[in-house]
């Protein structure tokens, strides 16, 4: 995975905050690069947290609030502001939408921004949407003579990723973000309520746990894991 200034990079993410834990410091890295980046999110992320069908509270609207205030103030930290929100879909519910639905939302994504890499979540996370947006993803990338992606990425999402009985998650590409780490972190940091104290996943200790881990088996203090689905050169 290499960047420059020709280089366009499209991440297609279920829900805002998925983009800073799977690729956070892989985008700082592209954008120091030159690279082009734009970030789409298929859902919200925060109804899940909530009573099913409830979501005319204040509690839900203030969360809602703070979530898009996140997304905005964490990509724009990064340096991207092409930026696409959906947040009329709810969160852990994707599978009560059609998929043609959303594989032609992501086309229409792919056809503006013609995309070099597109980074997405892997197929077997626990959360449903995640999984959902794998395979819409893969079924949009379809090849059938139009421009597609020439890489195409899964990243690891804490919480999620590490949380299934059967992850089948195996990283064959590694981004060193050694020097892009305290972006991650701060980026990380705009998204307001969204960790705990370790040894919860996503607190700071937890983030940076998993990226040294990833960054031992290949040498490197500091790393991003991602598994290679696909690739022409």
């Amino acid at each position: 995975m290499e960047f420059n200034q020709q280089t366009r990079v499209l991440v297609i993410a279920a829900h805002p905050d998925d983009e800073v834990l799977g690729c956070g410091g892989t985008l700082a890295k592209a954008i120091h690069h030159g690279a082009q980046v734009a970030v789409c999110f298929l859902g919200e992320g925060v109804s899940a947290r909530f009573p099913f069908g409830q979501y005319d509270s204040e509690e839900f609207r203030q969360q809602s609030a703070t979530r898009i205030e996140g997304s905005k103030m964490a990509l724009n930290y990064l340096g991207i502001t092409d930026i696409t929100f959906n947040f009329e879909r709810k969160a852990c519910q994707f599978d009560t939408i059609p998929m043609i639905t959303i594989v032609k939302e992501i086309e229409k994504h792919m056809e503006r921004f013609q995309p070099d890499i597109l980074l997405t979540h892997h197929k077997n996370d626990v959360n449903l949407d995640h999984g959902l947006t794998y395979k819409a993803v893969e079924t949009a990338c379809r090849p059938t003579g139009k421009k597609n992606p020439k890489e195409i990425y899964t990243f690891e999402i804490v919480c999620s990723s590490n949380w299934t009985f059967e992850s089948n998650f195996q990283p064959n590409t590694f981004v060193d973000i050694s020097d892009y780490w305290e972006k991650k972190l701060n980026a990380w940091h705009r998204y307001k309520g969204e960790t705990k104290p370790f040894p919860f996943p996503r607190s700071d200790t937890g983030l940076e746990t998993l990226s040294q881990f990833r960054g031992m088996s290949v040498g490197l203090k500091k790393v991003e894991a991602f598994q290679l689905i696909r690739k022409i050169i």
